[in-house]
């Protein structure tokens, strides 16, 4: 396990970055020899789905959906439309 100091960091932060990220190692931050911190790789948290969101807008199956078309329409509703 390496450690650098701090002093060290302040000079290769980013040399010390590109490191973690290439080699998927940690680094040990160390004040006066002594670790107080350390840099890890990110993960990425897998996205969460939610089950259901917007499935009212999809259409379960074209036999659904025609139908929905196939379906007559009352007068008050046509009237509406066409004054």
């Amino acid at each position: 396990m390496e450690i650098i100091n701090i002093a060290g960091l302040k000079s290769h932060l980013s040399e010390v970055i590109g490191k973690v990220s290439e080699t998927g190692e940690s680094v040990v931050i160390g004040r006066y020899g002594v670790p107080v911190a350390r840099i890890v790789p990110f993960e990425a948290e897998p996205k969460v789905r939610t089950i259901g969101f917007a499935k009212h807008l999809l259409m379960s199956n074209a036999k659904t959906m025609q139908q929905q078309v196939d379906a007559p329409v009352d007068d008050e509703t046509m009237n509406g439309f066409y004054p």
